[in-house]
């Protein structure tokens, strides 16, 4: 199996002033405001699950559902405010004042999606970090650091991903089996961290498909009578159907990300930025890219992480070429960063 890591040139933490960074700063910016996006969504399901439910003489599935979506809502704002709500004031300290210090690294002990990293004689506990972060800093042994404050409180960035990262001195834990590194694999089909990040992409992209099958089956068990069963199962049905033909003849490129992986090699292209389009609040927008043959490459859901690593290598790693009706993945070997383009 090739091992690509070391001819991938990656995105890496600037010294001092990160905040700077137009991609580390969409994180801090999405990190502020989920809060107040927990709160609104929270008002709202809740309204709307009360008033659903008021105007049923009996339990209302679509109000019950709105209700617990009103109660995961509340439980992600707590969830993220015990996380960042402390942090992130420091954080935006440290980023816009204190000079970043790469250092080696290893991972300790992990669980779930909290880890900690030996940093020299200090320990610092970081959450969350997925699998593929954690394979990107295991690979590497070198992390960022901006920090410690007074109170403990730093951040970490690993190599290729702007993502400012919680982290938090603490004592040197019992030390847990360390998690196998995978190879980086020229082929796309064998480079697991990629493959890894695009089945969780695919599975983001079905849970919309999957709440509209539950609110629609639903409906079906509210009925009053066989009748309106009869008819909302004959919608219900009819809707299924229009979905089922959407996903046979215009698969969403997303869904594909695997099988776009598995076309063929890694191929690394000169590229030139050409347009970045979408709302600079928005964590995700649109990319333009200009190839050395002048075709110009359209990427609908570019990641802050791709747009960064582009600007700063001003390279495009793909895979194939997207021809007519069919894309092609984009992303960096052996990192968690992959999405689908399309020649515009």
């Amino acid at each position: 199996m090739d091992d690509a890591r070391l001819s991938v040139a990656v995105w890496r933490s600037a010294e001092s002033w990160p905040a700077e960074d137009k991609a580390v700063e969409r994180y801090l910016r999405l990190y502020r405001a989920r809060v107040r996006n927990a709160i609104t969504g929270f008002v709202v399901s809740l309204v709307l699950g009360v008033l659903v439910s008021a105007f049923q003489p009996h339990f209302s599935v679509v109000g019950g559902l709105l209700l617990l979506n009103a109660v995961w809502r509340a439980v992600s704002g707590v969830r993220h405010q015990i996380r960042f709500g402390r942090w992130l004031p420091a954080a935006t300290s440290l980023l816009n004042g204190s000079p970043a210090h790469r250092v080696a690294t290893r991972i300790v002990a992990q669980k779930g999606n909290r880890a900690v990293l030996a940093v020299g004689p200090m320990h610092l506990q970081v959450l969350p970090v997925t699998w593929g972060v954690r394979q990107v800093i295991a690979r590497t042994g070198e992390i960022t650091v901006f920090g410690p404050d007074p109170e403990g409180h730093a951040v970490v960035f690993a190599d290729g991903l702007p993502v400012p990262v919680p982290a938090k001195v603490v004592e040197a834990p019992e030390p847990t089996e360390a998690e196998p590194i995978v190879p980086v694999s020229v082929n796309g089909a064998e480079d697991q961290v990629p493959n890894w990040i695009a089945t969780r992409t695919a599975r983001l992209n079905q849970v919309p498909v999957v709440v509209v099958l539950v609110v629609l089956a639903g409906i079906i068990l509210q009925a009053q009578n066989a009748e309106a069963m009869m008819i909302y199962t004959v919608i219900f049905g009819a809707m299924l159907l229009i979905m089922a033909i959407l996903v046979a003849f215009m698969p969403s490129d997303q869904l594909r990300l695997r099988k776009l992986l598995a076309a063929g090699q890694w191929q690394a292209h000169p590229v030139t930025v050409n347009a970045s389009t979408g709302d600079a609040r928005r964590l995700v927008g649109g990319l333009t890219l200009v190839l050395n043959d002048g075709r110009r490459l359209s990427i609908k859901l570019a990641l802050p992480e791709l747009v960064a690593n582009i600007s700063a290598t001003g390279t495009l790693w793909m895979v194939g070429l997207p021809g007519d009706r069919k894309g092609a993945a984009v992303g960096i070997p052996g990192y968690p960063i992959v999405t689908a383009a399309r020649f515009a």
